[in-house]
């Protein structure tokens, strides 16, 4: 409560200064005109940026830019990333052989690469499949584990066919991060065997905008491929600024010099920005978060005291927080909405009595402390105040140091953390299961709980190369199950992107599910004159 008053005093200051000023005015308008500069400002509520190589990719600020520099060879439905009707890009058609193990891709006649780097072929296909297979700078290797071989049939035409059937393979080569195409020549020419690094020379895609320069811990701008297959965007240039703080997002929304962003997930902040004539949206996929425990690291090496956190913290909190209007509770470790999800039991009430005698049990009746390094970054930073707050009541002390998100991120990958609150969305189910619990993604993937169950390892590779629908659904239930019996991690709460907008932003499409945040810019997306 607090807070929301602080909140409360700090935007009623800041719309009197609008409405004395003049800073930020919306008429209607009889027609519809476009503004003269086309160019739009996406704001992110970062510090800086994470990486520009899709393959090492998987922080949140990064996925705007992936989006619209590098293309998959299929692509999901224009504003709807929760659809499995993929649609054509790099590829113009595909088929799939009698035994479901060979695909075979017929690529689009001439793509040309960004900055006059040639035209894209059958051998770029193979190059970025294989790194991201086989790539010492991929985190998606597990995705591509089982495409056994990817061969290029002739200049327009690839193969991959994989060591057991693979019902999800459109949706690895599809627009999201391993399933980007990078070109071939740049990383002989320049790269070499490492990562793409933030400048023009090294960013080199076929996507509708082109990497035009990086300016550290402020913004990064793409201008329009005029050479996109699929006509030249209407937007002359992209701004991606980086916002690390909410205060600073919000002012930059209300005096109009944000055009989009994700916002924050309180109530509060979103209801001013609405109030302004900024639209919101809620957009599904729900962002999952969870707090992983490492089991390598005491006192979480035992379920007890897993389970006694999961009591100390609840959801409730969380979503009190953060608001009802984009909050939902997590019953499963797959998200509302995906294929397969159950109520698995996963879900704790808070019950702070119950998790001192669960701690009691474990051996800590004094309770324990735990000192946590925790990103600036407030997605995270704010759920961990609750949860210091409300934890104290249950014997739960989190000491927290504050770093920078890429450090946090870097070392919740390198298994460095007691604790990892993490938040993400997935393309299907199968990818989501592998990526946090399959014992393969402990070394090669988001396994931060270096949890292994070969029972949920098995249900899960059941799920991911069934072509049948009931075999499926069956080994998706046991995997949630099992996972929720464990309890390798609990649930935090359920998000729905609060992707906001200024009137004068027009899609040229409905925004309805989005993966790479906040709506992609098509080759029909406008800035109206205001």
């Amino acid at each position: 409560m607090k807070r929301k008053f602080f909140l409360t005093i700090i935007w009623l200051t800041v719309l009197l200064f609008i409405s004395t000023t003049g800073v930020f005015a919306i008429e209607g308008q009889a027609e519809v005109k476009l503004a003269e500069e086309q160019i739009i400002v996406l704001g992110m509520k970062n510090a800086d940026i994470g990486t520009v190589d899709p393959l090492a990719g998987v922080l949140v600020q990064d996925r705007p830019l992936m989006s619209h520099i590098f293309s998959g060879l299929v692509r999901y439905p224009e504003g709807n990333a929760a659809s499995s009707d993929f649609v054509p890009d790099l590829a113009k058609s595909w088929e799939l052989s009698e035994d479901k193990k060979t695909w075979t891709f017929y690529l689009r006649e001439g793509v040309q690469w960004h900055w006059g780097y040639g035209e894209f072929t059958a051998e770029d296909v193979v190059f970025s499949y294989t790194r991201a297979k086989e790539g010492e700078s991929s985190v998606y290797r597990t995705d591509y584990k089982n495409f056994e071989e990817i061969k290029a049939l002739d200049k327009y035409t690839v193969q991959i066919t994989t060591t057991i059937p693979d019902p999800y393979l459109l949706n690895k080569v599809a627009n999201y991060f391993g399933g980007y195409i990078t070109c071939k020549k740049i990383f002989e020419e320049v790269i070499g065997d490492g990562e793409i690094q933030p400048i023009k020379e090294q960013v080199v895609g076929s996507g509708p905008f082109k990497f035009l320069e990086y300016n550290p811990k402020d913004s990064t701008v793409l201008v329009r491929n005029d050479e996109y297959w699929e006509g030249t965007p209407i937007i002359e240039e992209l701004i991606i600024k980086y916002i690390p703080t909410q205060e600073g997002l919000g002012t930059m929304l209300l005096s109009g010099e944000v055009d989009t962003c994700i916002g924050y997930h309180d109530e509060v902040w979103v209801n001013y920005m609405t109030a302004t004539g900024i639209k919101l949206n809620p957009m599904n996929p729900p962002d999952l978060k969870a707090v992983y425990f490492n089991s390598n690291i005491k006192p979480f090496d035992q379920k007890i005291v897993r389970e006694a956190c999961a009591y100390a913290w609840g959801q409730q909190a969380v979503i009190d927080m953060q608001g009802e209007e984009f909050s939902g509770k997590c019953v499963s470790p797959l998200p509302t909405g995906s294929t397969g999800h159950i109520d698995a039991g996963w879900a704790r009430e808070r019950d702070p009595e119950k998790a001192r005698k669960l701690l009691a049990e474990a051996g800590y009746p004094d309770g324990i402390t735990i000192s946590q390094e925790m990103t600036r970054g407030f997605w995270y930073l704010d759920k961990f105040i609750v949860y210091t707050d409300i934890g104290k009541e249950a014997g739960i002390n989190l000491d927290l140091t504050l770093v920078e998100h890429s450090i946090y991120g870097e070392r919740a990958l390198n298994k460095e953390l007691p604790l990892v609150m993490w938040g993400s969305t997935a393309p299907t189910s199968v990818q989501w299961l592998r990526r946090f619990y399959h014992s393969d993604s402990i070394v090669d993937g988001q396994n931060f709980m270096s949890y292994s169950n070969p029972e949920v390892d098995r249900a899960i590779e059941i799920a991911e190369t069934s072509f049948d629908e009931a075999e499926v659904l069956e080994a998706l239930k046991k995997a949630q199950l099992l996972i929720a019996e464990d309890l390798p991690s609990i649930p935090t709460v359920e998000t729905y992107l609060p992707a906001l907008w200024q009137p004068w932003v027009d899609w040229g499409y409905e925004p309805i599910a989005e993966l790479n945040m906040p709506p992609r810019i098509s080759v029909n997306t406008r800035i109206l004159e205001h």
